[in-house]
């Protein structure tokens, strides 16, 4: 008898509807947000590939392909897109392409793509490589072309990082949300072991993303804070957990 290949699992560690990485950096929501939604919807509407940067195990890149689209995923950690891929039912796998690659570092050609998701990744890069991204992000899609951003604010588990960032905000600094020394920002301090990995985090907010996809040249349709209430993990939350951008290429 031959030997059956196992398909990988999405790891789990005990909390419902959050799906933890396999490179440390964080974790997957599996109830999207209404920018994912958008970005599945739109996907499946149009004739050009999309592209999602940070697709972990595929909570957007399935239901786009199942939407009916062509979809190139991409993520840093390999592994996640073997999980992906054994995750697309064959039928769908013809218009899957997966990507490892690393933001600002990863390319693609200029001009492709009819719609970008960024969800939750941003938060992770420093404001050079920030603004590197979204510039090569703006370069990708075509015109008219959509891009949609998902980043983390200091208004959830963060929140005692608040009254640094919102000073910072007021004093002028270009990127208040910088934040070191994660354990010390979480909401009971002095009781979590120091947080290696990530290193940092640059939090941002709705006003924040507006900013730096104009910088890249972008028309801002929208931008808003993410309600995620739905995730009761996360602790008392006042509706300004997440922040999201939609914008567009000019013609």
């Amino acid at each position: 008898m031959g030997h059956e290949t196992k398909t990988p699992s999405l790891p789990r560690f005990g909390v419902k509807d959050m799906v933890p990485t396999l490179n440390g950096t964080g974790f997957m929501f599996e109830v999207r947000d209404g920018y994912a939604e958008e970005w599945i919807c739109h996907a499946g509407r149009i004739t050009d590939p999309v592209l999602e940067l940070g697709c972990a195990y595929g909570v957007a890149t399935i239901p786009a392909l199942e939407a009916g689209a062509r979809v190139v995923a991409c993520d840093m950690e390999p592994r996640h897109l073997e999980i992906l891929e054994s995750r697309v039912p064959p039928s769908l796998r013809a218009n899957l392409t997966c990507v490892a690659g690393t933001l600002p570092e990863v390319h693609f050609e200029p001009g492709q793509f009819g719609a970008l998701l960024c969800s939750r990744v941003l938060h992770f890069l420093t404001g050079e490589q920030i603004d590197a991204s979204v510039a090569k992000m703006a370069a990708w899609l075509k015109p008219g072309g959509r891009l949609y951003l998902v980043a983390d604010t200091p208004y959830g588990i963060w929140r005692n990082f608040i009254p640094t960032f919102e000073e910072r905000k007021r004093n002028g600094v270009r990127w208040p949300g910088l934040m070191v020394g994660l354990h010390n920002y979480l909401p009971t301090p002095g009781v979590h072991k120091p947080i290696e990995k990530p290193a940092f985090m640059n939090l941002l907010d709705a006003a924040l993303l507006a900013r730096i996809c104009s910088d890249a040249g972008l028309r801002v349709k929208r931008a808003t804070f993410i309600d995620r209430s739905d995730f009761p993990a996360l602790g008392a939350l006042d509706g300004r957990e997440n922040a999201g951008v939609l914008a567009v290429k000019g013609q």
